[in-house]
Order: C-alpha cells, then sequence, then structure tokens
C-alpha cells in the first residue's frame, strides 16, 4: 500500500474487504475476540484454583507459587507487550493474533505436562508472552472498523473478556479439577487412561483449557480479514504508511495529549485494586470466615462475574450517549465518576463482618471497576494516530502490570504481616490498599477529564 493521506471516514463499520463491509461481520469480529479474550484470562488465571494439587505433586514452596501466578508472569506479559506493539503497528494484525493464540494454547496444554517447577514456569511464560499480542491488536482493530462513538461499544464489549474468563477460572477450572479428580479414582474410561499414564487431574486441566485455543486460533486465521488502516478525523494529516519512532509515540502521548499522563496514572491505580482483590479476596474469606475453597469459588465467582459482566454492559450503554466529538471528554468522566463509587466499597468490602455481604460489596467493587475498565482503551484508540495505536495501549498494558502487578499484592502482604498477620489485618490491609488505589484513581481521571482540550468536548 502506498503512502497517503487519510480522511475521516463517516460509516460505522469499515474494513479492507468487501464481506467485511456489513455490520454483522464487525458484531462477529467484536464477539470472536471477546471469546479469545475470555480464554486468554481463563489460561491465565485458571493456575489460581490448581495450587494445592499443584504444590503437593511437584512439592513447590509458596514463594515459587507467587512467582507463577504474580510476578513472572506480569513482567513477562509486559515486557513481551512493548515488543510486539511494533507488529501491531506496522504488520498483519489478525495473523499476529491468530498465531499468538495457537502459542498460548500450546504453552497452556504444555503445563499439564510439566513435571517439576522449571518447566511449569517457562510453560507459563509461554502464555504469558503470547497473550500480550491480543489486546493492543484486537483494539487497534476496531479503531479501523468502527467511528469513534463506536469504538467505545465495541472496546467494552471486548473488555468482557477479563470477567467472563476470571470467573470461569475461578468456578468451572474448580469443578473440572473436582471432576477429573473423582473420575480418575474410579475404574474404567478416559480418566483411568490418564492415570495410567501419569497425568494427574490438575494437568487434565491444563490441557482441557488450553487445546481449544487451537481451534479459536484456526478461526481468527480463517474468517477475519485485516482491515484497511484508517485514520479519524483528528488525525487525517498523518500518512498512513509512514512509521514513527517511539520517542515520537511518547511526546503524543505525555507533550500533545496533556490528559494522557494523568489518565495512565488513573489506570495504574485502578488496576492495583484489580490485582489486590483479585489476589487476596478469596483468602480473605478461607481466613476471616473459614470457608473451604470450594465454597468461596463458588461465592466469589459469580459475583466477580455478574458484577464484572454488569459493569461493563453499562460502559457500553454510556458510550451510545457520545457522539464522534465528545467522546474523549465523556469517556473519561464517565470513568471518573464509576471510580469514585468504587471508593466506599474497596474500603467496606474487607472489614464487614459477615461473609456474604463481604461477597455483595466485591461484586458491588467489580461493577464499577469494570465500567472503568471497559472503556479504559478508548481514549488511546481516539487520540492515537493509527500507527501508534498498538504501541501506546501496549505501554499502558506493560505499566499496568510491571507497576499494578506486583505493587498491589506485595502491598497487602507486606501490610497484612505488620498488623498481625490474621484475618482482620488481611481486611484491613487490603482496605488500605484497595481504598487508597480507588481514591487515586478517582482523582487523576477527574484531572484527566479537566486536561481534555475544551475543542474537543463541544
Amino acid at each position: 500500500m502506498s503512502a497517503q493521506t487519510c480522511s475521516a471516514q463517516p460509516a460505522d463499520d469499515i474494513a479492507g474487504s468487501t464481506f467485511s463491509e456489513n455490520a454483522g461481520y464487525s458484531v462477529y469480529i467484536v464477539l470472536l475476540f471477546f471469546i479469545c479474550f475470555a480464554f486468554s484470562y481463563l489460561d491465565r488465571q485458571v493456575v489460581s484454583i490448581l495450587v494445592p494439587p499443584i504444590k503437593q505433586s511437584l512439592g513447590l514452596t509458596d514463594t515459587q507459587i507467587g512467582l507463577l501466578q504474580g510476578f513472572s508472569f506480569t513482567m513477562c506479559y509486559a515486557t513481551a507487550g512493548v515488543f510486539v506493539a511494533r507488529l501491531v503497528d506496522r504488520a498483519n494484525r489478525v495473523k499476529l493474533i491468530a498465531a499468538c493464540i495457537a502459542i498460548w494454547a500450546i504453552s497452556t496444554t504444555a503445563c499439564g505436562f510439566a513435571s517439576n517447577f522449571s518447566e511449569l514456569l517457562l510453560a507459563r511464560a509461554g502464555t504469558a508472552i503470547a497473550e500480550a499480542a491480543l489486546s493492543p491488536a484486537a483494539l487497534s482493530i476496531f479503531s479501523d472498523l468502527f467511528a469513534p462513538r463506536r469504538v467505545a461499544r465495541a472496546s467494552s464489549a471486548f473488555m468482557l473478556g477479563p470477567y467472563v474468563g476470571g470467573g470461569l477460572a475461578l468456578f468451572g477450572g474448580g469443578m473440572l479439577l473436582s471432576a477429573t479428580a473423582t473420575a480418575t479414582a474410579a475404574a474404567g474410561g478416559s480418566h483411568a487412561w490418564l492415570a495410567a499414564h501419569g497425568i494427574a487431574p490438575w494437568q487434565a486441566v491444563f490441557i482441557a483449557v488450553g487445546l481449544p485455543g487451537l481451534a479459536l486460533a484456526a478461526l481468527v486465521a480463517l474468517t477475519v480479514r485485516e482491515p484497511a488502516r484508517r485514520e479519524i478525523a483528528a488525525h487525517a494529516g498523518h500518512a498512513q504508511d509512514a512509521m514513527p519512532s517511539f520517542k515520537d509515540v511518547l511526546l503524543a502521548l505525555f507533550v500533545h495529549n496533556r490528559f494522557c499522563l494523568a489518565y495512565f496514572g488513573a489506570y495504574v491505580a485502578l488496576i492495583t485494586l484489580f490485582y489486590s482483590h483479585s489476589a487476596w479476596f478469596p483468602t480473605l474469606l478461607m481466613r476471616r470466615f473459614q470457608l473451604a475453597p470450594g465454597v468461596v469459588g463458588q461465592m466469589a465467582a459469580p459475583a466477580y462475574m455478574i458484577g464484572g459482566m454488569l459493569g461493563v454492559a453499562c460502559a457500553g450503554m454510556l458510550a451510545t450517549r457520545v457522539t464522534d466529538e465528545t467522546a474523549l471528554r465523556r469517556v473519561l468522566g464517565f470513568s471518573a465518576a464509576a471510580v469514585a463509587l468504587l471508593v466506599p466499597a474497596a474500603i467496606a468490602m474487607p472489614l464487614v463482618g459477615d461473609g456474604t455481604v463481604a461477597v455483595l460489596l466485591y461484586g458491588a467493587s467489580a461493577f464499577t471497576a469494570s465500567i472503568a475498565m471497559g472503556l479504559a482503551p478508548v481514549p488511546l484508540q481516539i487520540a492515537m494516530p493509527n500507527r501508534m495505536r498498538g504501541r501506546s495501549l501496549a505501554l499502558l498494558v506493560f505499566m499496568t502490570n510491571a507497576i499494578s502487578g506486583g505493587v498491589g499484592p506485595l502491598s497487602v502482604g507486606y501490610l497484612n504481616e505488620r498488623l498481625g498477620h490474621t484475618g482482620e489485618s488481611l481486611g484491613l490491609a487490603l482496605a488500605l490498599v484497595g481504598g487508597i488505589s480507588a481514591l487515586v484513581s478517582a482523582m487523576l481521571y477527574t484531572v484527566a477529564t479537566r486536561r481534555v482540550p475544551v475543542a474537543d468536548a463541544q
């Protein structure tokens, strides 16, 4: 494709092929990428429900389990995102997504054949690295398929993935583990075959959740066309095929778009709360209310899924109230209001004395947080030129995983040890980290909203 000056496209659904010019195809793309995103979170988080059998089978320590679930995974994911971002901005995004889905499916399946910590860590690293490409590539494609006012709705539907996938990891993973363990103990059938070949129930779960990814990769490769790269009116002067340097990306983010620094900080603070809740709320229920792990999964997973899905759906409804001209400012304003409502829920949830009320507040926290998370990619999709979107989104992903993924859970654990290492101290630590994170996020979202030029809001 030769370099050319792009103009704004008024059509809501635009792609690079005749088949992709209808609205039904665009809806299919959003649905397919949402399913892929949900599977990525299922593969990513299923290990949390498999911790006891993995520790027993491989003789691992809590530190090693922490590396598998936390720091090593998030750092691989975040670092890989920076390197694949340039491919998102210059290469065929559909082929990139299909290849990465296949790689993470194979890596997750390989976890089911790991016989020691090193093999399991290597396989998990493969899952993390491959998953890093999906979000920036898919969100970049949405920017070429939809007008700005429709980008928010498409992206919020896509952002349902973490809540559906994470909920399935807690609830479905636990059920699958239990069913596999029970059936493996019985004589006959495929489960007896697994036992005869030395495949433990936790390994069978990894294989079961990993293999469907190969079918998803084939579906993406065979049914999705790479859309033509297009610019919105605000970036009509950018040549399509010109590849800006990373320095140009940083200048566009933090000099030309003054709202971005506060916006990045707001999202980092919000995801700090998200990772803190994901890592410690199940443990809080077990320690403070003496609930069994299976019961915790049955209680927490529905609250997490329902709250998150309703919040993302609400984000999509809010997105219908914007125009192309007001989308940026109003999306940031909606996020600021949602996170402000999150503050009291984040403080009260870990401190209440009733487990049922705690779970309800957990769902309320997921609801309010997911409104902002559902809208999170939209400011970059609107504000950044086409050839900068992938690296901009990858930088946001890098910061949230590198900072939030480490600081949030670690801060809760550190405060808990200093406050007494009991169920009550864990609740207080989670309230402090979650409440402060939510408050900082709300304040920074407000600052970001006010920094959007007035001309963009009219």
